[in-house]
């Protein structure tokens, strides 16, 4: 893989995260109001990374730090992240190397999520990997991250004879790791124990369950892994792994890479760590495609992007389902949008359409929804005409030279 075709991978991945509404955590640095801070922005007084290459708790950090709740929710943003101790730079492009980060801040529905695998899939297939699928997994909300651990705690102080010998310690520390472990007599001991979807309260099972109808919408392949914890103190609800089922790349097949092609989750609580009194609703992805983290340090983080003449409005759960498929077919059309599908109410998006001027509205209701179609409507004069989905980029294309 050359240096210039790596290039283009971290290009495209910007290209794709900047169509479905993401920003540069840079940019958006630039545009903080400058009253209220706790902090001034200036590059000299960054850390070391901020703002491109950032962790997550650093960025959740950087949110109280720079006032980010003064911006306009909700926050979309792309951004780099050092590479973890445990990876091998030359294993992900060289001394250069970095992972790519998406974030929805903001947005506790689960609209966020789909957003989300929408984004980080279409640079993954766009990148060379063919098959993708998810595992998923939730912890739910705080209370039934409480009650699971409970019932999985009381499971194993009446099994702890059983437990292999290496894994006991876990259980006074931290039973996650318990159910982290992947040795065999651990899986198979694991097999009869609690499950943390089992232990969701009402809340978060519905949550649960509208992620997994995206998915199903979507035509994504996903399994339930009911191991997948990470840290209880870090992820909160959703958590998640986007595998390949072919580890090898079709544009770069002499490179290895891991069959793990991204990880993410909810991190609701996360800012509370840092001193705020309430969760910010948050929701992120890291990405790590081996070379397509090399960032060559004259490449631009924002990319030039025309300026949308369509807004696309939905009403409605199944509006919101059929809207993700609309916007990649608009996308491959290679018509400019903006969009608001982390909002619910209509007049919240029209008003924001209008804001921006923007010429021509997409509307997606339930009857749509139902029927495969959309509302296509001039807003200059008013006038309207409902047309199929499929159809979506050559009626713009028409309207736009009228």
């Amino acid at each position: 893989m050359d240096k210039g075709s790596k290039n283009e991978l971290f290009e495209n991945a910007i290209s794709i995260a900047n169509y479905y509404g993401f920003s540069s955590l840079q940019e958006t640095l630039k545009i903080l109001p400058r009253t209220g801070r706790k902090k001034a922005f200036a590059p000299a007084e960054a850390k070391e990374g901020l703002p491109g290459e950032i962790n997550r708790p650093d960025l959740m950090k950087a949110y109280l730090d720079y006032n980010f709740g003064e911006l306009p929710q909700p926050l979309m943003l792309y951004h780099t992240e050092p590479l973890r101790k445990y990876m091998k730079r030359e294993d992900y492009g060289g001394k250069d190397a970095v992972l790519f980060s998406l974030e929805i801040i903001g947005v506790s529905r689960s609209i966020a999520e789909a957003l989300l695998f929408k984004t980080a899939l279409t640079i993954i297939e766009e990148s060379g990997f063919a098959d993708p699928f998810i595992q998923i997994n939730s912890l739910g909300d705080r209370e039934s991250i409480a009650r699971f651990s409970r019932e999985f705690n009381n499971y194993y102080k009446k099994h702890e004879e059983e437990v292999p010998s290496h894994c006991r310690p876990n259980l006074k520390k931290d039973i996650f790791k318990v159910l982290e472990c992947a040795q065999d007599k651990c899986m198979l001991f694991k097999d009869q124990a609690p499950k943390p979807i089992s232990a969701l309260t009402e809340t978060s099972r519905i949550h649960f369950a509208e992620v997994l109808e995206f998915l199903e919408s979507m035509n994504v392949p996903y399994t339930i892994n009911n191991c997948l914890v990470g840290g209880k103190e870090y992820y909160t609800r959703t958590i998640f792994e986007i595998k390949t089922k072919n580890e090898q790349n079709k544009m770069y097949p002499k490179n290895k890479f891991d069959p793990v092609l991204a990880r993410g989750g909810r991190f609701d609580d996360l800012v509370k760590r840092f001193g705020a009194k309430k969760e910010v609703p948050a929701v992120g992805i890291t990405i790590s495609l081996g070379g397509l983290g090399l960032v060559p340090k004259k490449t631009k983080q924002e990319l030039k992007t025309k300026k949308p003449k369509v807004y696309l409005i939905h009403l409605g759960f199944e509006a919101k389902i059929k809207s993700l498929a609309a916007l990649e077919i608009l996308r491959k059309g290679k018509i400019p949008i903006h969009q608001s599908l982390s909002k619910d109410r209509i007049s919240a998006q029209i008003a924001t359409a209008e804001s921006l001027k923007i010429p021509f509205m997409i509307i997606i209701g339930q009857k749509e929804a139902l029927e495969g179609s959309a509302i296509i409507r001039n807003m200059k004069n008013r006038s309207q005409e409902t047309v199929p989905v499929l159809e979506l980029p050559h009626y713009i294309k028409h309207f736009s030279k009228d």
